[in-house]
Protein backbone atom coordinates (compact mmCIF):
# COMPACT_ATOMS: atom_id res chain seq x y z
CA UNK A 1 0.00 0.00 0.00
CA UNK A 2 0.67 2.52 -0.06
CA UNK A 3 2.75 7.58 -0.47
CA UNK A 4 6.02 16.33 -2.06
CA UNK A 5 4.51 18.90 -3.40
CA UNK A 6 5.70 21.90 -5.73
CA UNK A 7 7.64 24.44 -4.44
CA UNK A 8 9.25 22.53 -2.30
CA UNK A 9 8.27 19.17 0.09
CA UNK A 10 9.58 19.55 3.02
CA UNK A 11 7.17 18.86 5.79
CA UNK A 12 7.62 21.02 9.01
CA UNK A 13 7.62 19.57 12.56
CA UNK A 14 5.61 22.09 13.79
CA UNK A 15 2.70 21.24 12.02
CA UNK A 16 2.81 17.53 11.71
CA UNK A 17 -0.56 15.87 11.62
CA UNK A 18 -1.15 13.64 14.44
CA UNK A 19 -2.08 10.15 13.51
CA UNK A 20 -1.34 8.55 16.97
CA UNK A 21 -4.56 6.57 17.75
CA UNK A 22 -6.61 7.11 14.35
CA UNK A 23 -8.59 3.96 13.35
CA UNK A 24 -9.88 3.28 10.00
CA UNK A 25 -12.67 0.26 8.73
CA UNK A 26 -11.85 -1.24 5.62
CA UNK A 27 -14.32 -1.97 3.40
CA UNK A 28 -14.74 -4.80 0.50
CA UNK A 29 -13.92 -3.87 -2.58
CA UNK A 30 -18.26 -3.36 -3.68
CA UNK A 31 -18.11 -1.09 -0.64
CA UNK A 32 -20.89 -3.42 0.88
CA UNK A 33 -19.52 -4.70 3.83
CA UNK A 34 -16.96 -4.39 6.67
CA UNK A 35 -13.36 -6.40 6.16
CA UNK A 36 -10.68 -5.05 8.55
CA UNK A 37 -9.97 -2.27 10.15
CA UNK A 38 -6.14 -0.21 10.34
CA UNK A 39 -4.97 1.59 13.45
CA UNK A 40 -2.19 3.81 13.54
CA UNK A 41 0.65 4.55 16.60
CA UNK A 42 3.43 7.04 16.60
CA UNK A 43 6.18 6.79 18.42
CA UNK A 44 8.56 10.12 18.75
CA UNK A 45 12.18 11.16 20.21
CA UNK A 46 14.27 14.03 19.53
CA UNK A 47 15.94 12.29 16.57
CA UNK A 48 12.81 10.33 15.13
CA UNK A 49 9.13 9.62 13.85
CA UNK A 50 7.63 5.94 13.81
CA UNK A 51 4.59 5.45 12.07
CA UNK A 52 3.25 2.10 12.60
CA UNK A 53 0.15 0.64 10.97
CA UNK A 54 -2.00 -2.62 11.94
CA UNK A 55 -4.21 -4.10 9.57
CA UNK A 56 -6.52 -6.93 10.66
CA UNK A 57 -8.43 -8.51 8.22
CA UNK A 58 -11.86 -10.45 9.39
CA UNK A 59 -11.10 -13.66 7.78
CA UNK A 60 -7.28 -13.50 9.86
CA UNK A 61 -5.17 -11.89 7.37
CA UNK A 62 -3.17 -8.98 8.80
CA UNK A 63 -0.51 -6.14 7.49
CA UNK A 64 2.03 -4.64 9.73
CA UNK A 65 3.58 -1.60 8.67
CA UNK A 66 6.60 0.66 9.80
CA UNK A 67 8.06 4.09 8.42
CA UNK A 68 10.71 5.73 10.34
CA UNK A 69 11.19 9.56 9.59
CA UNK A 70 14.50 10.82 10.59
CA UNK A 71 14.73 14.64 12.23
CA UNK A 72 17.62 16.91 12.55
CA UNK A 73 16.31 19.94 14.11
CA UNK A 74 12.88 21.45 14.87
CA UNK A 75 13.51 23.39 11.43
CA UNK A 76 14.10 20.51 9.25
CA UNK A 77 11.93 18.51 7.47
CA UNK A 78 11.13 15.12 8.37
CA UNK A 79 12.78 12.59 5.38
CA UNK A 80 11.81 8.69 4.92
CA UNK A 81 15.05 6.80 7.04
CA UNK A 82 13.00 3.08 6.86
CA UNK A 83 9.96 1.47 5.35
CA UNK A 84 8.89 -1.61 5.95
CA UNK A 85 5.62 -3.23 5.21
CA UNK A 86 4.53 -7.48 6.08
CA UNK A 87 1.90 -8.39 4.58
CA UNK A 88 0.68 -12.03 6.08
CA UNK A 89 -1.99 -15.14 4.97
CA UNK A 90 -4.73 -16.29 7.36
CA UNK A 91 -2.49 -18.76 8.75
CA UNK A 92 0.19 -16.55 10.30
CA UNK A 93 2.64 -17.24 7.59
CA UNK A 94 4.11 -14.35 5.23
CA UNK A 95 2.63 -13.36 1.93
CA UNK A 96 5.10 -9.81 1.26
CA UNK A 97 7.58 -8.32 2.72
CA UNK A 98 8.14 -4.66 1.10
CA UNK A 99 11.42 -2.50 2.82
CA UNK A 100 13.31 0.42 1.89
CA UNK A 101 16.56 2.25 3.57
CA UNK A 102 16.52 5.08 2.00
CA UNK A 103 19.62 6.46 3.50
CA UNK A 104 21.31 3.39 1.14
CA UNK A 105 19.22 3.22 -1.35
CA UNK A 106 19.35 -0.48 -0.41
CA UNK A 107 15.21 -2.00 -1.19
CA UNK A 108 13.96 -5.42 -1.43
CA UNK A 109 10.37 -7.19 -2.59
CA UNK A 110 9.96 -10.66 -1.15
CA UNK A 111 7.09 -12.76 -1.70
CA UNK A 112 6.12 -16.25 -0.58
CA UNK A 113 4.26 -18.68 -2.71
CA UNK A 114 4.07 -22.30 -1.49
CA UNK A 115 6.64 -22.26 0.61
CA UNK A 116 9.18 -20.77 -1.87
CA UNK A 117 10.37 -16.80 -1.39
CA UNK A 118 11.46 -15.10 -4.40
CA UNK A 119 13.40 -11.86 -3.52
CA UNK A 120 13.68 -8.74 -5.86
CA UNK A 121 16.76 -6.59 -4.39
CA UNK A 122 17.70 -3.38 -6.01
CA UNK A 123 20.29 -0.40 -5.00
CA UNK A 124 18.13 2.91 -5.66
CA UNK A 125 18.58 6.74 -6.18
CA UNK A 126 16.13 7.63 -3.42
CA UNK A 127 15.23 11.60 -3.83
CA UNK A 128 15.18 13.46 -1.22
CA UNK A 129 11.21 13.97 -1.44
CA UNK A 130 10.36 10.47 -1.04
CA UNK A 131 8.01 8.58 0.82
CA UNK A 132 6.39 5.36 1.60
CA UNK A 133 3.37 4.44 3.45
CA UNK A 134 2.13 7.02 6.15
CA UNK A 135 4.89 9.36 5.53
CA UNK A 136 3.11 9.96 2.22
CA UNK A 137 -0.82 10.91 4.02
CA UNK A 138 1.78 12.73 6.57
CA UNK A 139 2.98 15.15 4.10
CA UNK A 140 -0.21 15.72 2.24
CA UNK A 141 -1.90 16.66 5.22
CA UNK A 142 0.79 18.84 6.27
CA UNK A 143 1.21 20.56 2.87
CA UNK A 144 -2.66 20.94 2.34
CA UNK A 145 -2.63 22.88 5.65
CA UNK A 146 0.13 25.37 4.32
CA UNK A 147 -2.00 26.15 0.84
CA UNK A 148 -0.22 23.89 -1.29
CA UNK A 149 -2.73 22.96 -4.43
CA UNK A 150 -0.73 21.16 -6.75
CA UNK A 151 1.36 18.07 -5.50
CA UNK A 152 4.61 16.43 -6.70
CA UNK A 153 7.00 13.89 -4.90
CA UNK A 154 8.64 10.29 -5.42
CA UNK A 155 6.90 6.99 -4.18
CA UNK A 156 8.76 4.18 -3.19
CA UNK A 157 6.41 0.92 -4.29
CA UNK A 158 7.09 -2.67 -5.25
CA UNK A 159 5.45 -3.16 -8.77
CA UNK A 160 6.53 -6.42 -8.43
CA UNK A 161 10.21 -4.97 -8.19
CA UNK A 162 11.50 -2.38 -5.81
CA UNK A 163 10.94 1.32 -7.39
CA UNK A 164 10.04 4.77 -6.99
CA UNK A 165 7.81 7.04 -8.99
CA UNK A 166 7.06 10.30 -9.50
CA UNK A 167 3.95 11.22 -8.56
CA UNK A 168 1.73 14.77 -9.44
CA UNK A 169 -2.00 15.45 -8.34
CA UNK A 170 -3.57 18.72 -7.76
CA UNK A 171 -6.33 20.14 -5.26
CA UNK A 172 -9.16 20.00 -7.38
CA UNK A 173 -11.81 23.43 -7.75
CA UNK A 174 -14.60 22.23 -5.99
CA UNK A 175 -15.34 19.84 -3.00
CA UNK A 176 -17.46 16.79 -3.42
CA UNK A 177 -19.49 14.91 -1.06
CA UNK A 178 -18.22 11.00 -0.66
CA UNK A 179 -20.97 8.45 0.53
CA UNK A 180 -18.82 7.17 3.15
CA UNK A 181 -17.72 10.18 5.39
CA UNK A 182 -19.78 13.63 6.08
CA UNK A 183 -19.08 16.94 4.83
CA UNK A 184 -17.40 18.82 2.19
CA UNK A 185 -14.30 16.85 0.61
CA UNK A 186 -11.51 17.13 -1.63
CA UNK A 187 -10.25 14.19 -3.18
CA UNK A 188 -6.75 13.58 -4.80
CA UNK A 189 -5.92 11.14 -7.45
CA UNK A 190 -2.80 10.37 -7.54
CA UNK A 191 -0.95 8.95 -10.40
CA UNK A 192 2.39 8.10 -11.41
CA UNK A 193 3.68 10.53 -13.87
CA UNK A 194 5.90 8.62 -16.51
CA UNK A 195 5.78 11.48 -18.84
CA UNK A 196 5.66 10.20 -22.27
CA UNK A 197 5.07 6.72 -20.95
CA UNK A 198 1.93 7.59 -19.15
CA UNK A 199 0.02 6.32 -21.68
CA UNK A 200 1.72 2.98 -22.13
CA UNK A 201 2.64 2.22 -18.54
CA UNK A 202 0.91 4.15 -15.73
CA UNK A 203 -2.35 1.78 -16.30
CA UNK A 204 -0.82 -0.79 -14.52
CA UNK A 205 0.85 0.48 -11.62
CA UNK A 206 -0.13 1.75 -7.85
CA UNK A 207 -2.98 4.15 -7.78
CA UNK A 208 -4.72 5.63 -5.03
CA UNK A 209 -7.42 7.78 -3.82
CA UNK A 210 -7.00 10.12 -1.15
CA UNK A 211 -9.66 12.25 0.39
CA UNK A 212 -9.42 15.33 3.04
CA UNK A 213 -11.68 16.97 5.02
CA UNK A 214 -11.15 21.10 5.10
CA UNK A 215 -13.48 21.49 7.68
CA UNK A 216 -11.07 19.28 9.82
CA UNK A 217 -7.96 20.72 9.29
CA UNK A 218 -7.57 18.81 6.26
CA UNK A 219 -6.91 15.71 7.83
CA UNK A 220 -7.04 12.25 5.99
CA UNK A 221 -10.26 10.70 6.14
CA UNK A 222 -9.69 7.52 3.92
CA UNK A 223 -9.26 6.33 0.16
CA UNK A 224 -9.13 3.75 -2.11
CA UNK A 225 -5.90 1.83 -3.15
CA UNK A 226 -4.36 -1.67 -4.08
CA UNK A 227 -3.48 -3.66 -0.86
CA UNK A 228 -0.44 -4.72 -2.71
CA UNK A 229 0.97 -4.61 -6.14
CA UNK A 230 -2.18 -6.14 -8.38
CA UNK A 231 -3.57 -7.35 -5.14
CA UNK A 232 -7.59 -6.95 -3.73
CA UNK A 233 -8.48 -3.40 -3.99
CA UNK A 234 -9.93 -2.30 -0.79
CA UNK A 235 -11.41 1.37 0.33
CA UNK A 236 -10.95 2.82 4.21
CA UNK A 237 -12.75 5.23 6.19
CA UNK A 238 -11.86 6.71 9.14
CA UNK A 239 -13.61 6.11 12.42
CA UNK A 240 -14.74 9.12 13.92
CA UNK A 241 -13.50 10.17 17.28
CA UNK A 242 -16.53 10.89 18.69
Amino acid sequence: MLVAFSLTASVARAADPDFGGLQFNILSPDRNEKIGTTRFTVLRNNSTEEFKGETRYLDGERDSEDVRLDVKDERSSLKLDTYEHLFFNADGTLHMVDSLDAKSGVASCTSYTWGQMKVRKSQLDVPADSYAGASGLLMMVTNLRHGSREIRFHAFACAPGPEIFSVKASLPEQSEHWPFYSGDLFRLDMRPDLGALNFLIAPFLPTMDAWFSPADNWNYVGGEFDRYFRGPHVLTVLVPSH
